[in-house]
Parts: C-alpha cells; sequence; structure tokens
C-alpha cells in the first residue's frame, strides 16, 4: 500500500507548528532514565497528534514512538515516531530540534521526514525516489579526504554508567579531520549528512526512533549508514556509523580498529 505522501507532509507540517509555537515559551520539564534525560508536555502532545492522524492516514498501521509507545515490535506497516529530536535543545532554545518519523512497510524503510520547524528545514525521502530539502534535491557529500572531514557525533544519556561513553572514540578521531560537532539530535545530525554539510557521523546506544527517519535520508542521498561490522544497521546494533562512501569506509575503519583494540 501506498500512501498519500502530500497528506504525509501536511501532517509533518501541523506538527511541526505544535513544536514552533511551543518552542520559546516557558516549558513543564520531567525526567525519564536520569536527571539529564528530559521529556516535555510537548514531546506527549506531538507524539499523540502524530499517532492519531498518521493512524488515519494508514488505518492497518502501528507505531514505535519513543514516549508512548517504544516497545519494539513486528509490524506490517510501522510509523517510528521522535516527537522531538533534541528535547534538551527545545528546553533551552536552541534551534537544532526535529520531529522524524519514518514509515517501515514489511521491515524495509520506506517513507521519512526529518523537520525542523526552527530553521525551517523539511527533508523527506522516499525509497527508490531520492532525498529532498525543502523540494530540492540533495546529496551527501563529495569530499574524498579524511583529514578534511567535517564530522558529527553525540554521547549517550547513560555516559556515565554505559559500556562505552565514546570519549576515546572523539578523543581519536578529532585531531584528525577538521572537526567533530556533538549538535544533540541525532535525527538532525544524520539529515546533515544527507545534506552534505557532515562528511560522516557515528553515535552509540541510539533508539530506531532517533534514526531511522535519517537513515533513509542518507540511503536516498546516496551514502551509507551500517553497523561497526560493515553490516546494515539493525535495531539492536550498539553502534550507527553514517556516511558518504568514501568517508563512511574511513570512518568505519577507524572506528573498528578502536572497537577490536
Amino acid at each position: 500500500m501506498m500512501i498519500d505522501v502530500k497528506e504525509f507532509k501536511a501532517i509533518m507540517m501541523r506538527a511541526g507548528a505544535i513544536l514552533e509555537e511551543a518552542f520559546y515559551d516557558s516549558k513543564v520539564v520531567l525526567t525519564k532514565s536520569n536527571e539529564i534525560d528530559l521529556v516535555t508536555e510537548t514531546d506527549r502532545k506531538i507524539e499523540l497528534f502524530l499517532k492519531k492522524e498518521l493512524g488515519k492516514l494508514l488505518p492497518e498501521s502501528e507505531f514505535l514512538a519513543e514516549e508512548t509507545d517504544h516497545a519494539h515490535k513486528q509490524a506490517k506497516y510501522l510509523w517510528i515516531i521522535d516527537p522531538i529530536d533534541g528535547t534538551t535543545n527545545f528546553v533551552h532554545k536552541f534551534p537544532f530540534v526535529c520531529i522524524s518519523v519514518a514509515l517501515m512497510i514489511e521491515n524495509v524503510l520506506s517513507f521519512a521526514v526529518v523537520y525542523n520547524p526552527i530553521m525551517k528545514e523539511f527533508f523527506y525521502a522516499e525509497s527508490g525516489g531520492g532525498t529532498y530539502l525543502n523540494n530540492t534535491r540533495i546529496y551527501v557529500s563529495g569530499n574524498t579526504d579524511f583529514s578534511k572531514a567535517f564530522l558529527g557525533t553525540g554521547f549517550a544519556y547513560s555516559f556515565e554508567s554505559s559500556s562505552e561513553n565514546n570519549i576515546r572514540f572523539f578523543e581519536s578521531i578529532l585531531p584528525r579531520v577538521h572537526g567533530v560537532r556533538r549538535a544533540g539530535s541525532a535525527a538532525l545530525d544524520l539529515a546533515y549528512v544527507a545534506k552534505g554539510v557532515f562528511d560522516g557521523f557515528w553515535e552509540w546506544f541510539l533508539n530506531p526512533w532517533d534514526v531511522c527517519g535519517g537513515i533513509l535520508l542518507i540511503k536516498e542521498a546516496g551514502g551509507i549508514v551500517t553497523n561497526v561490522n560493515g553490516h546494515e544497521w539493525k535495531f539492536s546494533d550498539e553502534l550507527i556509523i553514517a556516511g558518504s562512501n568514501k568517508m563512511h569506509g574511513e570512518l568505519l575503519k577507524r572506528i573498528f580498529s578502536l572497537v577490536s583494540s
């Protein structure tokens, strides 16, 4: 079954309006797994809106959603929703925030939107149809020199207690490239790989709602996304590595050597 793409985009625009309206307001902030893992009333409001409207768009579908329906599941039609990726940014009015939604059809990523209404960036991809930013087709970076790479990464909320905190990877890679940025939204980091801003990206312990939208954006923009073994990233993988063809290979090689050491 194909979805009504025009209606899907319209639903995402309406969800973005909710985020934008709340962005500069005072917020009720709660915590989840620890004191830095934040959630707001706007996260839940957007998620419930999307579940209602996307459920009407595709009545046979099920949901994997960060705040209200996060148990992993198999379904013929599965919407994967992050209502606000970059909630800490949202709380502090830092505009690197987005809504990320992907649709898996029979376990294949088929449609995705990553939308930052604050910066007016609407990323869209459809399997076999390319990746677009505000109706202009985009592609991954053409840079082939790792020493000139501009990369993105992030640190898990559980970095103090997790088996890998990413610090040694950051310390190893940073001196060998033009720069590494930690902007606080994995979905947008991946979108910026698709846009050709970041040459590559890696991060530990991300969830499907953090990355599924961005994965399709990158693939349809000509890039590669894998786990540390170079295989297609799966929900169960702890590490995601993404980039253009050349940069992905270089980044994978360096990260793999650190994991193996």
